[in-house]
């Protein structure tokens, strides 16, 4: 699933890409140059600097079994909020650079 930012989208929008997917390995929330966020899986697919700066931005990587992604983080109302804004605030201009921190 992924979610075009640069269409109308909502909360719920986020909680569904974040409910995508399962808590079983290592993932992080990119913005791609055409404004399209998605979970990147980084365990099968770790990425460089490269791959990075071809981003528009990304969050964190959310560690395995850290309850960040599957069905009861797209559960947590504040979690989902806190990304949402901070997709909000960081698309489509960036505010401090291609790493975006969400004080989770």
């Amino acid at each position: 699933m992924a979610v075009n930012l640069k269409e109308n989208w909502t909360d719920a929008d986020i909680a569904g890409l974040i409910e995508s997917v399962s808590d079983d390995r290592d993932w992080r929330l990119e913005v791609g140059a055409d404004g399209v966020a998605r979970l990147s899986d980084k365990t099968a697919h770790p990425t460089g600097a490269d791959y990075d700066e071809a981003l528009h931005c990304f969050l964190e990587t959310w560690m395995q079994g850290t309850d960040f992604v599957g069905p009861s983080a797209a559960s947590d109302k504040a979690l989902v909020g806190k990304i949402a804004k901070a997709l909000r605030e960081n698309y489509p201009a960036v505010k401090a650079g291609k790493f975006v921190y969400v004080d989770l």
